[in-house]
């Protein structure tokens, strides 16, 4: 038997309570909606992460985005693509509290340049740290939480209509768990009736012999990661509302280990939205990322400029 996530952490302690939230206290912009909720910007999101890295053949991943006219190509890690499929448990949001999703992303750089193509020698070559490289957000599937306040609904609407996030509007049904002994976690998402994917995987370890301990304090440029695809929407089954640029800040700790295909599982099922795209995309799983501490925020898109700016821009 499993530890339901939101029972791992105390519900009574204060919210947003590490010294790194304290930039953000002070909302620099908000936005109302068409349900009439509120997302406070920047957007702080607290959570506990998995994130598996995996390879893929990038002419058949790009090729349903390269149909939506995207003024953008994949990155090349050793010749492929590289798609990261996130699981998160957000134990505490500005979108009503906790929620649960998962979403997957590749990494691309503005047609208009030479290809990057990087190369591959070990598993730890998938975390691209070049800085050309822009985060390309692909499918995203929500879900409330058992302790929830309907904040996946909430995240649905303000990620769709603020950032253009794919997230399909049919809130999904996922379940992220830790075992007893805090050593593995369980994930099973479906949606629209229909297995998305499930995760069983033995999470790296602080400490343990083979993992690599990262902490990491980021803020990204105000344009480096992208919303969703081009021309997305419900007429295409990607469910982005619209493509934007913006950036994001975190600090979190990454605990790192190869993927191990012996304790290790990663299937997708048979959702349209979610799973039937990167099934096509011969997904191998080479990396495997836990982080216990994760803290984001994200800020408003930087599409959105001042009249001053507007002014000076026209012809």
């Amino acid at each position: 038997m499993g530890a339901r996530a939101g029972k791992c952490f105390d519900a009574e302690k204060e919210r947003f309570a590490d010294p790194w939230w304290r930039k953000y206290d002070t909302p620099t912009d908000g936005f109302i909606d068409s349900s009439g909720k509120l997302s406070r910007l920047p957007l702080r999101l607290e959570s506990t992460e998995v994130i598996v890295y995996g390879l893929v053949d990038a002419k058949k991943m790009w090729a349903d985005f390269a149909a939506l006219d995207e003024p953008y190509q994949p990155v090349l890690v050793g010749g492929k693509a590289v798609v990261t499929v996130w699981f998160n448990n957000f134990i505490d949001t500005d979108c009503g509290g906790a929620y649960l999703e998962t979403w997957y992303n590749t990494f691309v750089t503005p047609k208009g340049e030479a290809q990057l193509e990087l190369p591959y020698d070990a598993p730890m070559s998938a975390i691209i740290q070049d800085p050309r490289a822009l985060s390309y957000l692909q499918r995203v599937c929500c879900s409330e939480s058992p302790v929830s306040t309907g904040a996946g609904a909430v995240a649905i609407e303000g990620g769709r209509s603020i950032w253009g996030f794919p997230k399909h509007p049919e809130l999904g049904k996922i379940t992220f768990e830790y075992t007893n002994d805090k050593k593995k976690v369980l994930f099973e998402a479906s949606h629209s009736g229909k297995k998305a994917v499930s995760l069983k995987v033995d999470i790296p370890q602080e400490g343990a012999e083979g993992t690599i301990s990262i902490p990491l304090e980021v803020e990204t440029g105000p344009d480096s990661l992208i919303g969703g695809p081009r021309k997305g929407g419900t007429h295409t089954n990607h469910n982005g509302a619209h493509q934007v640029r913006y950036g994001v800040a975190m600090k979190c700790t990454q605990h790192v280990k190869p993927w191990d295909a012996a304790t290790d599982s990663i299937v997708f099922g048979e959702d349209v939205h979610y799973a039937v795209p990167i099934k096509q995309w011969s997904f191998e799983p080479v990396l495997k990322v836990h982080s216990p501490d994760f803290k984001i925020i994200a800020h408003k898109p930087s599409n959105w400029i001042s009249g001053t700016q507007a002014a000076t821009k026209q012809s």
